[in-house]
């Protein structure tokens, strides 16, 4: 059997587990727009433990402006009062006034998920990190299926006693049927799938795990609700070629996916909303910015990019994405070059700009023979130049294009 285990609430229950009096409090932690960031204000850097899942850079002096943000999180007592997930903090708060608003603390998150899954390690052989607050459990030849209802009962308890952190449980002999039972544990529950077609029948098809906005569309459009529906339209869905052949798999839990430890790291990026902003200029000077701490980032894990990835989002809710394979050695100015020339390359609409995001991948190690000492050079300058960034912050040393 597989499980698969969801914190609840995880930011609220996390912050609860320092503050008590939290506790049965309509809460949510709210996000807001990271400006600081551009301002060249002092910034922290954190390490990420293998297999936390929030992004590396961590402004230590953000704090919550009056009613604005958006919420990563809402208790459950929240939730009973129809705030949610995305809502912004002035809708949630004219629903509840008394809200009780927290700032995040993206640490506290990283320590917490990192302990947890070395705790999962010890009692379950096989553990898949597969988000900062989900893990999949493999306990075949571990944990006998008689056994299985007993044992994830007591490792909920177990999680409780130990951090505090209300857990939920779903058991199936699939990965992705046992992610979906997990929605029918919550809150705070375990819940065990015994005959696929029966549970799924009933199911709306956009509450199953990889059916997204515009999957559900298509099968909508051809009257599939139900992943009972979705079963009997089997001809339809295996006509999509192989995603169709994998989504019908997962659905009927027979995929026979394996849990499996998520350890290399497959790419490093950093991303960053904020007010709209028509002027390219500081567009230019903010993607710098961003590539000074990813080039950080980068660097201090001893990595060599070959891949680069830029994508931007407009105020009306286009996006736009671009890429670049460069087999060269990795430098901050070399990156600085190349996220500017993929921003002139996808900025295609007329509009004005509330994200970026930078994303570095397909690591290895290179040597371009055209390009080879002025790229030695400058890693050896980007190491140095790292070192002190290390030591005093990333804001330490900026160039002259970041000032504007």
């Amino acid at each position: 059997m597989k499980i698969h285990l969801d914190l609840d609430a995880f930011f609220v229950s996390a912050h609860r587990t320092k503050d008590k009096s939290l506790i049965g409090k309509p809460a949510v932690v709210v996000k807001t727009h990271d400006k600081e960031i551009f301002e060249l204000k002092k910034t922290k850097v954190l390490n990420l433990n293998k297999g936390a899942f929030t992004g590396d850079i961590i402004v230590t002096n953000q704090e919550l402006e009056e009613n604005r943000g958006i919420i990563v999180t809402a208790s459950y007592e929240a939730r009973e009062f129809g705030i949610k997930t995305g809502m912004t903090l002035l809708e949630a708060k004219k629903i509840y006034p008394n809200l009780t608003v927290i700032k995040p603390d993206y640490h506290l998150y990283h320590l917490l998920s990192y302990k947890l899954k070395l705790f999962l390690r010890k009692k379950i052989p096989l553990i898949e990190q597969f988000s900062i607050d989900e893990f999949f459990g493999d306990l075949e030849g571990w944990v006998d299926e008689k056994n299985v209802l007993k044992f994830c009962y007591n490792l909920k308890q177990e999680i409780y006693d130990k951090f505090s952190l209300p857990i939920s449980i779903g058991i199936a002999k699939s990965k992705w049927s046992a992610k979906l039972a997990t929605s029918f544990a919550k809150p705070n529950g375990v819940f065990k799938v015994d005959d696929v077609y029966e549970f799924i029948k009933n199911i709306d098809i956009a509450k199953f795990p990889g059916i997204g906005k515009r999957i559900e569309r298509r099968l909508k459009s051809r009257g599939i609700l139900t992943l009972g529906d979705l079963v009997k339209n089997k001809e339809y869905i295996l006509s999509w070629g192989k995603m169709g052949d994998v989504l019908y798999k997962r659905v009927i839990g027979e995929d026979n996916e394996e849990v499996f430890e998520r350890e290399d790291r497959k790419s490093v990026g950093i991303s960053r909303r904020f007010d709209v902003i028509y002027d390219r200029e500081e567009i230019m000077r903010r993607i710098k910015i961003l590539c000074r701490f990813l080039a950080f980032l980068v660097t201090k894990k001893k990595l060599n990019p070959t891949f680069y990835y830029l994508k931007i989002r407009y105020k009306n809710g286009q996006k736009s994405k671009a890429h670049l394979k460069v087999e060269r050695i990795f430098n901050e100015l070399l990156l600085k070059e190349i996220m500017s020339f993929l921003f002139l390359r996808v900025d295609e609409y007329d509009d004005g700009i509330v994200s970026i995001s930078l994303v570095v991948s397909r690591f290895k190690r290179v040597s371009n023979l055209f390009d080879y000492e002025k790229d030695i050079k400058n890693e050896k300058l980007n190491k140095a130049i790292n070192k002190i960034r290390e030591k005093y912050g990333v804001d330490i040393m900026v160039s002259g294009d970041e000032i504007g």
